[in-house]
């Protein structure tokens, strides 16, 4: 085994493809050409290239993993896992601003799974994004911090309260205020309401995303550029996985802050 075994595994997509597909267990030719629908002529010099490392094996017509390729290939699954995160959408994260996600949650950031970037919408440019709307509105349950405002929030979640949507809030101080001296009827009733919960987080020293929302359905998370800006792309996840990550994101950000409580009697 030499050296490049790292560039022989990563560096060739037939090859990083074929070995995913022994992790499930052994396979013969034919299975193997109809599931990664590539030509025999191409991939058999790939499988050679492999066998040459002792990462495959080929017995009575059936291919499978070595011991040392089983080692390889589940201690590769996470790193494999993490690149496709980022793959996916190059550009986008490498302008965006990752310090806000504590280390803890980005040694998991693989578990965002088959995301999508939601890109801004300009026949909506005055109104929050419909994919967020649709989406946030068909859960029963919504966990969500914002650290920037927009003018249709309040009514927003006002209106998913009255329909006994379970809403937590985690705000920046500054959204808070706008929240409830802006808006003062609707934030005083959403305040008042027993499904709903405010939490401000006013730690200067701390840096934050933009929005981060795990519901019953999705998560979403929207990071700021490197500029600062926060440009309304978004990225959305219906994997429970992905649920599961935005969940501790906000639980996270929520233990550094303060709840609001204004209830009636």
């Amino acid at each position: 085994m030499n050296t490049n075994l790292l560039d022989l595994i990563l560096f060739s997509e037939k090859r990083k493809a074929f070995l995913l597909l022994l992790k499930e267990g052994p396979k013969n030719t034919q299975e193997i050409l109809d599931r990664l629908q590539v030509p025999r002529t191409s991939l058999l010099p790939q499988i050679k290239k492999l066998k040459e490392q002792n990462l495959v094996i080929h017995e009575e017509g059936m291919y499978s993993l070595s011991l040392i390729g089983e080692i390889i290939i589940e201690k590769m699954q996470p790193l494999l896992d993490t690149l496709e995160v980022f793959e996916k959408n190059e550009d986008y994260w490498a302008d965006r601003k990752l310090t806000p996600i504590p280390p803890h949650l980005m040694k998991r950031i693989s578990e965002l799974g088959d995301y999508y970037l939601i890109e801004p919408d300009l026949s909506h440019t005055f109104d929050l994004s419909p994919e967020f709307v649709k989406h946030t509105s068909n859960s029963s349950r919504i966990h969500m911090f914002v650290s920037y405002f927009h003018p249709q929030f309040p009514i927003f979640f006002l209106n998913l309260a009255r329909r006994d949507t379970e809403v937590s809030l985690v705000l920046s101080e500054s959204v808070y205020l706008r929240f409830v001296e802006d808006f003062k009827k609707e934030g005083g009733e959403f305040l008042r309401m027993k499904n709903t919960s405010i939490f401000i987080l006013d730690k200067e020293d701390v840096e934050i995303p933009a929005v981060v929302e795990s519901s019953d359905k999705i998560m979403i998370l929207g990071l700021f550029n490197e500029s600062g800006r926060f440009d309304r792309q978004y990225i959305m996840s219906f994997e429970p996985g992905a649920i599961e990550w935005g969940k501790d994101l906000f639980e996270y950000l929520k233990s550094m802050s303060k709840e609001i409580k204004i209830k009636e009697k």
